[in-house]
Order: structure tokens, then C-alpha cells, then sequence
């Protein structure tokens, strides 16, 4: 049976190994587009595979050069960062590595000052130096997604690709360890009527204000409730699917510099749209948001509708009925609220509280996530199981997609390693 391999790019984990790794007398085991793999480097990464299955199989010489390979094939992919003109700000890092340690905390069922004491404990390092190493992980990883983005882009496979991969890859996919099936509905707070209308008036002044000729950004930055709005509303460029299906259909309208003529209505509010240039299947584009907010009383309501449909579930049955005719999540109300299956430890970090004193076919509280309430069933629970094609297809179809990707860009990466100087220095 075939292995799954995934090409090895870069992990966020735990930084661990930066601070745990022995000294080592430094030197350059390679150089790649002019710059250096250092030796403590590569020997930090070569300690770590050889404590991997697949690592422990192979001779010393061929874990050498395994992770070497990949380490040069990591600084061919980051050599077209300059190349594309990628650019990733400290905020959108520092925003990620925050992002990164509240998942970690919530993982645990601690706060983040626990954690903060965990590291200090166990890893002998203040926060800040731990935010500074995990910073440097996910900037690099960050910058090889764009990478990934901007050549791969996302494959779709289709359902006879997902079943030859599964059929293929089925004994080395990864198995779930201490697990929960959850269901939910979702309930969204919707501002009342007033609002909505009260809102659209004062964007439709706003468009009014453009058509005399003021400029966009400056009206971005002084009424949009966004945070494009200190770049002028500019939200960069993004692909098609990834955005609105409404403001997408908006800037389908418009040629390059323009804007709407009319506000377009989302979950979050009234949007101006504008488009600044395009380029192949995306759009870059620039917005004035005006958000609609509900009010105290509005999110009162829904919690008085949440609560009068909690009471009423009784079976499994009574909770997908409701979830067909109430819940606002149409990736799973179709299915009568079906979430799948979840290892407790890469749960959303909202759904671990409500779920975790649950016991099998019990149904939580209202709980407020997001600007919905929503009610969580635990439908089973289990502390090993494999993935199925029947209660797992999505998580498959993911996993045969970035399969699929991954095939295409090493081809791309074989092609740009020819493109680039590549030296070896290390001889033991």
C-alpha cells in the first residue's frame, strides 16, 4: 500500500526544538539563490526526522541527505518571494502567532497567562523570546502559502479523485485520537429592519459625496468600520470564491477604477465596492463598509428563540429537523446540523467550553459565538478512530486536494531549482 507523503514545507509547532537544540560549531551546509542553510540548522531539522517512523527507517547517510533535499527545496520555493514581490507585514504575523497561541491555550483549557507560565517552566524561555521564534516560523510559512497561492492556486478534485486516493493512501491517512461527532444550529443575531435602512441611507450619502468627486480613500479611511480602512478601504488582491458572493457579483460590474453606483448588502453591513485592477482569475478591491449592529434587544430576541427551540429537541431526530428549518450554517444544516468529527485538542476554540461537559446525545445551552447563538449536540465520542469515506469525505477531499497540489508544486520547484544557484557545502 502506498504512504501518504506531504511535501514538506514548513510546521508551526510548538518552536520547541530552537530552544532544546545541543550547540553546535556553525557553518553553511548549503547555499540556494544566495542564501545560507546554516549547519545548526540543518542538524536541528535532520534530530528531529530521525525521530519519525519514516526517519528511523532509513540509514544515517539517506536522513542526511532526505532532509537536506528538503531544506533546499524549501529555500527554492522561498526564493520567489522576491521574484513575485511578496510582501508580508509584522502585523499580519504578529495577528497570526496571537491567533496561534489562543487556539494552543484553548486546546489545553487554560488562559493565556497558564500558558505563558507553561512556557516559562518547561522551556526555560520568556514569552516574548517564545512569540519572537514561532514569529519566524510563521512568517516563513506564511510567505510559502502566498507562494503556493499565487502558482498552484486551490485544486477541486473530483469525487473519483477523492475515492483513487483514499483506495490508495487509506493505511497511512492520519487517525483521530480522543475525538467527539458533533452537530449544531446556528442561530444569527440579525439587526432589526430600522437599522439596516437607517445604514444604507448613510452609504448611499457617502456614494452621493463620491459622484461630486471626493476621494474614496479619504472617505475610507474616515467612515469605513473595517480595518482596509487606514489603506484607504483597499483589500488587496483575492482570488474568485474567496469573497462575498454579493460584493463579488458587485465588482463583476465594474471596470477597473470604478465604483458602485449602489451599496451592496452583506451579513456585515452595506459595502461600496470598487475595483483597482484584476489580474487573471482575482480582483483587487477596495470597500467602504458601514456595518449594521444589532442592538441589546435584537440579540435578546434570538436568545429567546434559541432557548424556546432548545427545550423543544428531545431525540437526534428533533435536533435535525431544527437544524434543517432554523440553522444559518448551510454547510451543515442540510445535514441536519452535522459538524463531523473533532480531536478535542483542534476543536474551534469557541466550541470547547459548551462541548466539554457534554455527555453523548445531550444538547448544550444557547452559547454565543461570533454573533450567532448556537446549540451543540455531542453525537458520539471515541478515543481512536480512522477516517471513513462515509463520516469523513470532506476531510479526505481536503487531503486529496492539497495531494494534488502538492504533485503540482514540486513540479513547479524542480523547474525553479534550475532557475537558481545551488551549492552544497557540507561534506560530512
Amino acid at each position: 500500500m502506498k504512504r501518504f507523503e506531504m511535501f514538506v514545507i514548513a510546521a508551526i509547532a510548538l518552536a520547541t526544538s530552537a530552544f532544546a537544540a545541543p550547540v553546535l560549531m556553525e557553518g553553511v551546509a548549503a547555499v540556494v539563490d544566495g542564501k545560507p542553510i546554516m549547519r545548526s540548522e540543518f542538524m536541528n531539522n535532520l534530530y528531529r526526522f530521525q525521530e519519525t517512523p519514516e526517519g528511523a527507517a532509513m540509514t544515517e547517510q539517506q536522513q542526511k541527505d532526505y532532509v537536506l533535499e528538503q531544506m533546499i527545496e524549501e529555500k527554492v520555493l522561498l526564493s520567489r518571494i522576491d521574484r513575485d514581490s511578496i510582501v508580508i507585514s509584522e502585523s499580519e504575523v504578529d495577528q497570526r502567532v496571537t491567533q496561534h497561541l489562543t487556539q494552543l491555550a484553548a486546546s489545553q483549557n487554560i488562559d493565556l497567562a497558564t500558558l505563558e507560565k507553561a512556557v516559562r517552566s518547561q522551556l526555560g524561555v520568556s514569552m516574548a523570546q517564545y512569540r519572537d521564534q514561532l514569529s519566524k516560523q510563521v512568517r516563513s510559512h506564511m510567505e510559502m502559502t502566498r507562494v503556493r497561492q499565487m502558482h498552484v492556486g486551490s485544486v477541486n478534485p473530483t469525487k473519483k479523485e477523492v475515492e483513487a486516493f483514499y483506495k490508495d493512501y487509506k493505511d497511512s491517512l492520519p487517525r483521530q485520537y480522543n475525538c467527539v461527532l458533533l452537530s449544531h444550529i446556528q442561530i444569527p443575531i440579525l439587526p432589526n429592519q430600522a437599522i439596516v435602512d437607517s445604514v444604507k441611507l448613510v452609504a448611499e450619502t457617502l456614494i452621493d459625496s463620491l459622484n461630486l468627486g471626493m476621494s474614496f480613500e479619504l472617505l475610507a479611511k474616515n467612515h469605513s468600520q473595517d480595518s482596509s480602512a487606514d489603506n484607504g478601504g483597499d483589500l488587496g488582491y483575492f482570488r474568485r470564491g474567496l469573497l462575498d458572493p454579493a460584493f463579488e457579483r458587485a465588482l463583476d460590474q465594474l471596470k477597473n477604477g470604478q465604483y458602485a453606483s449602489t451599496p451592496v448588502k452583506t451579513n456585515q453591513g452595506w459595502h461600496i465596492a470598487r475595483v483597482l485592477g484584476r489580474k487573471e482569475d482575482g480582483v483587487r478591491s477596495a470597500q467602504i463598509l458601514l456595518r449594521t449592529i444589532p442592538t441589546a434587544k435584537d440579540s435578546a430576541d434570538i436568545l429567546a428563540r434559541a432557548d424556546s427551540i432548545h427545550k423543544t429537541i428531545k431525540t437526534k431526530a428533533d435536533f435535525a429537523a431544527a437544524a434543517k428549518r432554523f440553522s444559518d450554517d448551510k454547510s451543515s444544516n442540510f445535514a441536519g446540523g452535522l459538524l463531523g468529527w473533532y480531536q478535542k485538542n483542534e476543536m474551534e476554540p469557541a466550541y470547547v467550553e459548551p462541548v466539554a461537559n457534554l455527555n453523548v446525545g445531550e444538547v448544550s445551552e444557547p452559547v454565543l459565538i461570533d454573533g450567532a447563538y448556537h446549540l451543540f449536540r455531542l453525537d458520539d465520542s471515541r478515543q481512536i478512530r480512522e477516517l471513513t469515506m462515509e463520516e469523513d469525505y470532506g476531510k479526505i477531499e481536503s487531503l486529496a486536494a492539497n495531494h494534488l497540489e502538492n504533485k503540482k508544486l514540486e513540479s513547479l520547484v524542480k523547474k525553479w531549482r534550475k532557475e537558481v544557484h545551488v551549492e552544497i557545502r557540507m561534506t560530512e
